[in-house]
């Protein structure tokens, strides 16, 4: 019995060391299988999505330039052997470079597949590494002379990033016979080179004449060098140099001088001077007559004449240039200048001084009782004879304010004047547009009648009728106010205009001789100072004047031509 326990014993014994030897074998097989999972994880790798970047993920790209996205590619599956089946996936990227602006960019690449994300990232630099280019402007024209400071020919310089950075150029000239250029970007690159310095002397000395370029030179007296001085930008004072020479100018008088100076780098310059011998005296202007001359208002200017000579051309009265105008009915002084040339071109100028004064105005005489002054318009024309001889039957006297409408009897002004008879202005067109249209119209017409009265009379007069008297209205029609003003003008310049208070009505056609002489002696028995109107255009008028004498005469009437100290007549202005 005690041998089966012993046994017993001894083989639970025996079990027990089995059970503790297949446990441990159990647990080391169990650690062993752990271990080797953990294993074939780390060797077979993570099983997930996995993104390949092409290219580096570190990459730098210089400014302004070209940045080229080179990708990625994903899959799912084993991270290490590719016999394992691998899924492929779409890799979306976000981010963007700016290659105009230095700076760190970051690209991200992202992938999915079955709730399995995976992110990696790119970073691109862009950067500017490339330093500014320096371009020397090489001009054959620039150089520096030879003892002067360097001139510069010129330099741009320029950043592929940055653009024009020609002002940040600095220079250096050491003396070496070298310009050393140096430019520096913001990025800190810099640039370099130099430049060689061309010393040259290429200017010609400057000869600077003393005195004209042109000399006149009188033909009597000897040529005397004003003289000249000559300097050059490197030899400096070369005036010793100067040599002078000379030859035929363009004119047999002209004579070139020729001035020229020779540096010691062989350059010539030169200046030249033309001697031109002539005659120097200017021509004589000799006036006849005073230089002041007073003319009365209304009086016309007559040139009292003048000459001109010149010692070496004589005569050259014909040549001189009578310039200025005097307006005789209004006051001033009106300067006539006289000008002559010579054939040396010498100019001459005298001047004439013509002072226009205004008349006085004489005091008027009382001429008496029953005094008749028998006035006629518009003529001289065909009847106009026929007047004066009637007239001169009864030794009566009258006052002819003449006209030029009739040219061709012009002639008949002198008759009047030698008659005794007073010879006065009306007008010289009797175009009321024309007469009135301003002041220098209506003295202009004015003159141009005196002109014919003085070349028929030897006399200007300073009588007028104005057409259609001092109250006419018409003249409104073309220049406002001008009666006003041209009543004024003859008061100023010492003239007289008349009017009438006798009107003889001769201006209808339908008249006849009795009718003009009975209105005109109804009128002036109504006046004992009478102005009569009459025409002597008009035949019937005319012819009336024989029974108007031989009434005046028969009560006792006296008949006067009109005087500047007669009485005279104004009629109220309307204009």
């Amino acid at each position: 019995m005690e041998s089966e326990v012993l046994s017993e014993i001894r083989q639970a014994r025996r079990r027990k060391k089995r059970f503790r030897r297949r446990l441990l074998v159990a647990v080391l097989a169990l650690l062993l299988v752990g271990i080797l999972t953990i294993l074939t994880f780390q060797f077979l790798g993570k099983w997930g999505v996995h993104i390949t970047l092409h290219g580096d993920r570190d990459v730098n790209v210089e400014v302004n330039s070209e940045y080229r996205e080179e990708g990625a590619e994903a899959s799912y599956g084993s991270g290490r052997f590719s016999f394992f089946e691998r899924t492929e996936c779409a890799v979306s990227i976000e981010g963007a470079v700016d290659v105009t602006k230095p700076g760190e960019y970051r690209i991200a690449y992202r992938a999915e597949y079955e709730g399995h994300v995976e992110t990696v990232y790119r970073t691109v630099h862009v950067v500017d590494s490339k330093p500014p280019v320096i371009t020397l402007v090489y001009d054959e024209n620039i150089y520096t002379p030879i003892g002067h400071e360097f001139v510069e020919e010129g330099y741009t310089a320029t950043d592929e990033y940055e653009g024009d950075v020609t002002d940040r150029v600095t220079r250096e000239i050491p003396g070496d016979g070298f310009v050393y250029y140096s430019v520096t970007d913001s990025a800190g690159n810099t640039a370099t080179c130099k430049r060689e310095i061309r010393y040259d002397d290429r200017v010609a000395p400057v000869i600077t004449l003393e005195g004209d370029a042109v000399v006149e030179v009188d033909l009597r007296k000897e040529y005397v060098e004003p003289g000249y001085t000559a300097a050059d930008d490197c030899d400096g004072d070369v005036t010793g140099l100067v040599t002078v020479s000379t030859a035929p100018g363009s004119a047999e008088n002209e004579t070139v001088y020729t001035y020229s100076a020779t540096d010691a780098h062989g350059n010539t310059g030169t200046a030249t001077r033309t001697v031109v011998r002539k005659d120097l005296e200017s021509p004589i202007i000799t006036l006849e007559g005073d230089e002041h001359f007073t003319v009365l208002a209304g009086d016309a200017y007559h040139e009292p004449g003048y000459t001109g000579t010149d010692r070496q051309d004589g005569d050259l009265t014909e040549l001189v240039v009578v310039e200025g105008e005097v307006v005789n009915y209004r006051e001033g002084i009106y300067p006539i200048t006289y000008t002559v040339t010579d054939s040396d071109g010498y100019v001459t100028t005298v001047t004439r001084e013509v002072e226009v004064i205004a008349r006085e105005q004489p005091e008027k005489v009382a001429p008496g009782q029953k005094i008749v002054y028998l006035t006629f318009d518009d003529g001289p024309c065909i009847y106009t004879e026929e007047l004066l001889e009637i007239l001169d039957r009864y030794g009566v006297k009258v006052t002819f304010f003449v006209t030029n409408q009739f040219p061709g009897y012009q002639s008949i002004i002198k008759k009047e004047y030698e008659a005794g008879h007073t010879v006065a202005v009306h007008t010289y067109s009797h175009n009321y547009k024309l007469v009135y249209a301003s002041e220098d119209a209506y003295f202009a017409d004015f003159n141009a009648m005196n002109d014919i009265i003085e070349e028929q009379t030897g006399h200007r007069s300073t009588q007028v009728r104005f057409p259609g008297g001092g109250s006419n209205a018409i003249s409104r029609q073309y220049c406002k106010g001008i009666m006003t003003t041209l009543s004024q003008d003859m008061e100023r310049l010492g003239f007289q205009y008349y009017d009438w208070n006798v009107s003889s009505g001769d201006v209808e056609d339908a008249n006849t001789v009795s009718a003009v002489a009975n209105r005109v002696i109804n009128g002036i028995q109504r006046y004992n100072i009478s102005i009569v109107l009459q025409h002597d255009i008009k035949q019937y008028s005319v012819r009336a004047v024989e029974q108007i004498i031989e009434w005046g005469l028969a009560n006792g009437y006296t008949f006067l031509p009109l005087t500047p100290d007669s009485p005279t007549v104004h009629h109220g202005l309307n204009n």
